[in-house]
Parts: structure tokens; sequence; C-alpha cells
């Protein structure tokens, strides 16, 4: 039995946004997913239309290929079909942590708890509002999980354009310096949007995630 994680997501009223501009947006994802999301010899990332998942053995990265996936999204504007001009997109997130008797080689039809999970966590999603979500096969740890990410929630429907951006380079390990570099930025500018993107709330979330999935 191997411990992995699962990432089931979908994105937010995906049919109030032009075709093209979508689709654009979700080509892009492959090649993040090529580099970060996803390891070397790890099954592909599963794509269906405004949906995917993807799954890693790299666990205890697990979250903040969450989080990359959060600030990948939230960084973008794209154009509405209904009305002139953009508008943020959004994406729903569940993730899922547990135990797989094999890595599967097609993760679309893997029966593996990790999957179940990840993807009936999702469908309850929204009904209860919720764009992101940790769940394991603990259910004391996933009530305590599941109010941590209430909390979550909150601070990623706060983050802005620019703040999710810098938080797109922060999580793959960009230094402040680099991703000034790269944004054209002060690095005092990228310091105050870390600040304002709640970053060391979210590092706490992560540092009691690790010490959850240590656990299982």
């Amino acid at each position: 039995m191997k411990k992995i994680a699962v990432i089931s997501a979908d994105i937010i009223n995906s049919s109030k946004f032009e075709e093209h501009a979508f689709i654009d947006t979700m080509h892009v994802l492959e090649e993040p997913a090529g580099n970060y999301l996803v390891n070397r010899g790890e099954p592909v990332l599963s794509s269906r239309g405004d949906s995917f998942q993807l799954m890693t053995t790299d666990v205890q990265k697990s979250f903040y290929k969450a989080i990359f996936l959060k600030s990948y999204f939230k960084r973008k504007q794209i154009g509405l079909k209904s009305e002139k001009g953009q508008e943020a997109i959004d994406i729903r997130i569940s993730l899922a942590v547990g135990l797989s008797k094999t890595i599967p080689e097609d993760i679309g039809k893997s029966m593996e708890e990790p999957f179940v999970l990840s993807g009936r966590a999702l469908d309850q999603m929204k009904k209860k509002k919720q764009t992101f979500i940790i769940t394991t096969s603990h259910e004391e740890y996933n009530k305590e999980l599941e109010l941590s990410c209430a909390f979550l929630d909150n601070i990623f429907d706060s983050w802005t354009l620019a703040q999710a951006e810098v938080i797109y380079y922060l999580v793959q390990g960009f230094k402040q310096t680099e991703i000034a570099s790269q944004l054209n930025l002060s690095q005092p500018s990228v310091s105050s949007r870390i600040q304002l993107a709640r970053w060391s709330l979210i590092e706490k979330m992560n540092d009691r995630f690790l010490e959850i999935i240590e656990k299982l």
C-alpha cells in the first residue's frame, strides 16, 4: 500500500465564459502540470472539459500543489459570453490523501480510496458552497480539516489578481527577489502582496496538514 494524494477540480460557472478563452485557460494548465503538479513517471493530468483530476505520490507537497492550482486560476481574467469585459476565473478543489494498492495508469478509472474520497467530496462542494476541501479516511481529522478549509476559502475569496499572481510564484519556491524580477516589481511590493494574501496562515495550515498525513 502506498500513500498518495488526489486532486479533483472543476471550474466554477464555466458556462459564463467565452469558449475559446476558457479552452485556452485549460490548455495552459498542461504546462505547469508537467513541471510542478505531476512528477516524472506519475499518471498525466486527466481532463474532462471544465474539470480535471491528478494524483501525486509526493503527498507532502500536495497541499501546496492545491494552493498552486488555486492561485493559477485566481490570477486570470477571461472574457464573458453575455457581456463585454472580463471576469476572474475560480476553481473548486478537492484534495484527498489515502492509501492505494497500485499507482493506476489511467487515473480517470481508478476506484482506489483517495480517488473515491476526492471525487465524492468535489460532488458535495456545490451544496456546501465550498471551493476548497481536504479529505482523508479519518473522520475526526476530516472535521478539523473542513473547518480549516472554511477559513481558507475566506482567504482565497479576498485575493486580488495581483496577490494570486505572487502566490503562484511563491508556492513554487521562488524567492521574493525572483518574483519581483519576474513581475517587474520592487521587493517591498512583493512582500506587501504576500502579507495581504495571508501567506503566513497558509503556511501554518500546511504545517498542520503535514502533521495529519503523517499519522494516516
